[in-house]
């Protein structure tokens, strides 16, 4: 059946290469229609991460600046920006991601949690981002510089790791899936250390190519020991980094922020914004006094001499980082994203094969609680069936001792009694006449009266011997409902520990699927219906079958024994008497019947249908010995059905898997 699904599957997408071309945004398009089918169940966190990964893909590559927390990540963009936009501070100062993009002008857009979006000037920038402010309601925000660089390449400005605050640690570290390369920021200081270490493996190993780390803070030492750190780095980091290059990002930003052309652009855009307040308010007078100021501050920078920061621009060395941007970075822009994202949804796949197994586990664990009750179960009612055989043979035995006691209560009351008997004679002259003799003879004879008093009324023998009888059989009664109900206690108990943990089960990756999760907790919190009830249903078949055996046995003797007294009596004293009448008849041909004490029991035994009994209680198939090899067998069969239940539920599982390790394997 599998494999006819997944046949089905791949014919269904032979000609995808028809539908979608081989573009990376075909790539994407064919994995939402593979992820998004309704039948996959797709979470609303899945759907924005595929919408994400298409707007991704149109925009310019991803580079994400991390580093430990004060490193100096937003001193080392605002130099590569040749502008002071990000707050600095000597504590932890970003506290949100902060995407720098391509504008025509400068500015920033605000991303609030409840999905607002709202504009605000760039010099606004430190109440939104700073941690030092009240920023819980912001999610993001998106930089606006007028930098040719952005139109290629985008930045990814980050909050620190290992930062106290774990959710900033937390926001870098989702952030850092879903860039397509990274820049590493470390202080010369703390370069290189196990902390780092951890973080470089976890992270920078599922980059295509390898990142440039930068070490911040070369002006605090001496150049040896800068090119000492550096071999050091590339020598132990090899894997990670494909190039090193030390800088003072401080040095850069004084430098770049004091460039003529930067300083003549911003003078204009300080002119644009005054002149726009004029018009506004109509100082229409003032413009031309305005303008003149401008001019003059221009000329001013125009002729100013820069040398001096020309030499500390030179000496920061961020040239190098830019240089390494233009030639290593952008040229490889679109691979780098191409391969980020192929990776992200060859993850998504794993992420959802994982949800898929966690599944098929949570049934398997069903699966193997199943097995496991089979074996004990079988276990234990070939226990109670020997326990509950010797039982019923010894409750079986107290009827034969009631039978005993019957039975010698007769025979020890059947006396031999005189009777009479005539004997023809002829007697006179010729035998004319007839004269009868008068013959005594013994007899047996029971005196019932006695048998009824001694068994039945004085002291009530058999009574006592009876209700003796029937407590047992009640005892016994009781308990093998009692320890049946145990064994189906097995079950239940393994069922709801089973039930105990996913009944309340919640998904643990967005992606992953909530209806999935639901249908398992319906499954779950329903294992009486689906699992338990037909175990209890069994249970209690069984328990009205085995009070109505036993209810037979107690009332097999309960409403017999003193009519069966009666008639195993009325039946001697017959055969007595048909004896009596056939010997007085003919002496010489018939004898007197003498009844024993085995025949007595024969036919009590037989009058209290014993033989039936014996069956029952004393023989290697007892009632007990049937219902527990029925139980056995209804339970196996139970367990079987459900087992049945949980790998057809598993097929749909197995079938996903397969889809998405077709998708996986199918992106190059």
């Amino acid at each position: 059946m599998l494999d006819n699904f997944i046949k089905n599957y791949k014919n269904l997408y032979k000609n995808e290469r028809v539908i979608f071309d081989g573009t990376l945004m075909g790539l994407i398009k064919k994995s939402e229609e593979i992820l998004l089918d309704e039948k996959m169940s797709p979470s609303k966190e899945l759907k924005e991460k595929l919408l994400r990964l298409k707007l991704r893909a149109k925009e310019a590559m991803r580079v994400a600046i991390v580093g430990q927390f004060s490193s100096g990540k937003s001193t080392f963009l605002n130099a590569l920006l040749s502008k002071n936009v990000l707050p600095t501070g000597i504590t932890p100062v970003t506290s949100k991601v902060n995407f720098i993009r391509y504008g025509e002008d400068f500015k920033i857009k605000i991303n609030y949690s409840d999905g607002r979006e709202e504009f605000q000037s760039i010099e606004n920038i430190s109440k939104f981002v700073d941690q030092r402010q009240i920023v819980e309601e912001i999610e993001f925000l998106t930089l606006y510089v007028p930098l040719e660089l952005l139109k290629v390449v985008e930045f990814v400005d980050t909050p620190g790791l290992n930062s106290q605050s774990k959710s900033d640690t937390s926001v870098t570290k989702k952030v850092l899936k879903e860039v397509d390369g990274i820049i590493w920021l470390s202080l010369i200081d703390n370069a290189g250390k196990l902390s780092e270490a951890k973080i470089l493996q976890e992270y920078l190993s599922r980059y295509k190519n390898k990142c440039l780390c930068v070490l911040n803070q070369k002006d605090r030492f001496e150049p040896s020991e800068v090119e000492k750190t550096k071999n050091y780095i590339k020598s132990s980091f090899s894997e990670f980094f494909s190039e090193v290059i030390a800088i003072s990002a401080k040095e850069a930003l004084i430098s770049r922020s004091h460039d003529k052309n930067l300083l003549i652009h911003q003078a204009f855009e300080e002119f644009i914004e005054t002149l726009k307040e004029k018009v506004i308010y109509e100082d229409v007078d003032s413009v031309d006094k305005f303008y003149e100021e401008y001019k003059q501050k221009v000329r001013a920078i125009s002729s100013s001499d820069l040398s001096k920061n020309i030499k500390i621009l030179k000496n920061s060395n961020i040239e190098a980082v830019l240089e390494f941007i233009n030639t290593e970075i952008k040229p490889i822009a679109h691979d780098s994203k191409e391969y980020a994202i192929k990776h992200e949804i060859k993850t998504l796949c794993s992420t959802l094969i994982e949800q898929h197994m966690l599944f098929l586990r949570i049934y398997d664990e069903l699966i193997f609680e199943l097995n496991g009750f089979e074996k004990e179960a079988n276990t234990r009612f070939d226990e109670l069936k020997i326990k509950f055989s010797k039982k019923l043979k010894n409750a079986y035995e107290k009827i034969e001792e009631i039978i005993d006691t019957i039975a010698n209560e007769i025979f020890k009351h059947t006396r031999e009694v005189s009777r009479v008997r005539y004997r023809a004679i002829q007697n006179g002259f010729l035998k004319k006449r007839t004269l009868y003799e008068k013959i005594e003879y013994k007899a047996p004879k029971i005196d019932s009266d006695m048998v009824y008093r001694y068994l039945f009324y004085d002291d009530e023998i058999v009574e006592k011997k009876f209700k003796k009888y029937v407590r047992e059989l009640k005892e016994i009664q009781d308990e093998v409902n009692e320890n049946n109900t145990l064994v189906y206690e097995m079950i239940k108990q393994k069922v709801q520990m089973w039930q105990s943990s996913y009944e309340y089960i919640r998904k643990s990756k967005g992606i992953y699927s909530d209806v999935e999760f639901a249908n398992m907790r319906k499954f779950a919190s329903k294992a009486y219906e689906n699992i338990l009830k037909s175990f209890s249903d069994e249970i209690h078949i069984s328990y009205a079958k085995i009070s109505s055996q036993f209810n037979h046995l107690s009332s097999a003797i309960n409403f017999n024994y003193r009519n069966a007294t009666e008639v195993v009596i009325s039946f001697i004293e017959r055969r007595v008497e048909e004896s009596v009448k056939l010997y007085e008849s003919n002496p010489a041909k018939f004898s007197l019947y003498q009844p024993t004490l085995d025949e007595i029991k024969d036919r009590l035994k037989i009058t209290f249908y014993l033989y039936e009994l014996e069956n029952m209680m004393n023989s290697n198939s007892t009632f007990l010995s049937k219902n527990y090899d029925r139980l056995s067998s209804q339970f196996y069969n139970i367990s079987a059905s459900k087992k049945k239940l949980c790998e057809s539920r598993k097929i749909r599982h197995y079938k996903t898997i397969e889809i998405l390790k077709h998708l996986a394997n199918s992106i190059a």
